[in-house]
Formats: structure tokens, C-alpha cells, sequence
């Protein structure tokens, strides 16, 4: 069998004549290195733009489960306290980090006039407890409350005002920052008269 690509190639080393034809010969070295060099280049920019949606990615996830928890917390929070008929001064710490507060409620059962909210850090969750039941923690374990204050102020009219300062972040070890975040939220909700 007679291949014609390898004729000349043959024909040129059996005659002395050894040294291969220009288009015979490979890659040389510099050749070589200069594709190796193009083709880093190349799979590095891919890497880096492949990864780069997904690190944005977890920020957004991590932005909102801060903003989430921070925001139903705080809704709650405020409207407890809107449908409360007082601060219950006895179980509440104003003006210091935690500080817990406590409000009086009218009941919705009939054999009592009177029930008793309470919200405070427990670990590193907010905790909601009414009367005779056990506390329910109002954020979850993604993140923690870091800061939590509340004071009592008092306007022209009767009905006092409670402000609620909380400071809540991401509970995520990695120290990349894409997985840490801090949210910090100040609000304020008066009592509704009865």
C-alpha cells in the first residue's frame, strides 16, 4: 500500500536528503508555547466569568434572607404593639442591648380580660412568647440578632410610643464576602387607645 503523503517524506530520507519539508514538519516549541498561553488565557476568562453570576447569586440570596427575617420581625413586632392597650413595664428592658419588652393585651377569650405579649433575644433568634405558651422564635437560623433595643417614648398625648432599633445578620461562617451582611432597621409604633 502506497501512501502519497508519506512518499515524499520517504523518498527524501532514503536519498540522504533526511531533513523534512516545511510543510512535513510540527509545531515548534515557540509555536507551541504561544498556543498553551492563548488557550490559559482563554479558559481563565471562562472560569472567571462563569463563576462570577453565581458568587452574585449568593449575595442576592444572603441580602434577602436578612431583609426577610429583618422585615417579618419587625412587622410583627409593630403589630403587636398596635393592638396593644399598654407597655407591661414590669417584664420590659428599655434603652439597653438585649432588651426585651413586654406589652399588655385585652384578651380574645372570654374567661380572661387581659393577656401578656413579650418579645426578646433568646440565642440568637427573636422570640415571641404570649402568656402560658412557650416562645416562638421569629427569625430563623440563617441569621442572628445581633442588636436589640427598644425605648419607650413618650408623645404630647396619652398614648405612648415604643422604638424598636434592631440589628440583624447573616449567621454564615465563611469569611467570603458574598455570605456575610448586616442589616440594621429602626422603627417606631404607637399604642393603639382603648
Amino acid at each position: 500500500m502506497n501512501f502519497p503523503i508519506f512518499s515524499s517524506a520517504k523518498n527524501r530520507l532514503l536519498s540522504g536528503n533526511w531533513q523534512p519539508s516545511k510543510k512535513d514538519r510540527g509545531f515548534t516549541l515557540v509555536e507551541m508555547l504561544a498556543y498553551i498561553a492563548i488557550l490559559v488565557i482563554l479558559v481563565t476568562v471562562i472560569i472567571i466569568f462563569a463563576f462570577w453570576p453565581i458568587r452574585a447569586g449568593s449575595k442576592i440570596k444572603t441580602n434577602y434572607e436578612l431583609a426577610d427575617n429583618a422585615r417579618r420581625a419587625l412587622d410583627t413586632m409593630i403589630y403587636e404593639i398596635k393592638k396593644s392597650k399598654s407597655v407591661y413595664t414590669p417584664t420590659s428592658i428599655f434603652d439597653v442591648n438585649p432588651g426585651q419588652l413586654g406589652l399588655e393585651q385585652v384578651a380574645s377569650s372570654t374567661t380572661e380580660t387581659l393577656t401578656f405579649v413579650d418579645f426578646f433575644k433568646c440565642g440568637n433568634s427573636l422570640c415571641l412568647k404570649r402568656e402560658g405558651a412557650s416562645p416562638v422564635a421569629l427569625t430563623n437560623n440563617r441569621v442572628k440578632i445581633t442588636s436589640l433595643t427598644f425605648s419607650q417614648l413618650l408623645n404630647s398625648t396619652a398614648t405612648p410610643s415604643v422604638q424598636i432599633s434592631l440589628r440583624v445578620e447573616s449567621s454564615a461562617t465563611s469569611t467570603n464576602p458574598e455570605y456575610a451582611g448586616v442589616l440594621e432597621l429602626t422603627s417606631t409604633a404607637t399604642l393603639r387607645t382603648y
